[in-house]
């Protein structure tokens, strides 16, 4: 069995110690191999990418942990946006695109607002962050949300997504 394959291990240990194992390795196959898993169809072989993911820390893994944000396990969406708010300027710059992407996902807002919150507590661009959370949390935030995002984008000059 290879290490990969080990994060469906039933067994909580195994499956740490191959996680461990693959963030050592920190390859770009182990990345690619990662990235795959965060479709799989566990949530734990979920959880595990998203936190290897994470902990690796490199920003080719932004925009695959933005969309894990919108797991329908809570767990591996808090985990990913955990991971997305280590990596600074491009996860804020993933995160932004995915809430103009994501605009009407109320699961995805609420792991939003969480990275936002690392974001700011690590003391990541506060004022482009504050923005977008006072919109997150006011009144419409699936109608205000993708606007402030989008006035936030500019303001860091991050380039246009498109649709």
């Amino acid at each position: 069995m290879s290490t990969i394959e080990r994060l469906a291990s039933p067994d909580g240990v195994v499956r740490e110690k191959a996680r461990h194992a693959l963030i050592d390795a920190k390859s770009d196959e182990v990345m690619l191999a990662l990235i795959a898993k965060l479709d799989d169809r566990r949530h734990q072989v979920r959880w595990e990418a998203a936190k290897a993911l994470s902990e690796i820390g490199d920003s080719s893994a932004s925009s695959p942990l933005v969309h894990a944000m919108d797991d329908s396990d809570s767990d591996v969406a808090w985990v990913a946006a955990e991971g997305v708010a280590g990596m600074g300027e491009v996860g804020l710059s993933a995160v932004l695109g995915g809430l103009i992407r994501s605009s009407r996902s109320g699961e995805f807002h609420r792991a939003a607002h969480h990275a936002l919150k690392e974001f700011s507590r690590r003391g990541i661009r506060r004022d482009v962050v504050k923005f977008v959370m006072n919109a997150l949390e006011g009144a419409a935030p699936k109608l205000s949300g993708p606007v402030a995002t989008y006035k936030a984008m500019q303001q860091m000059d991050v380039p246009r997504l498109a649709p």
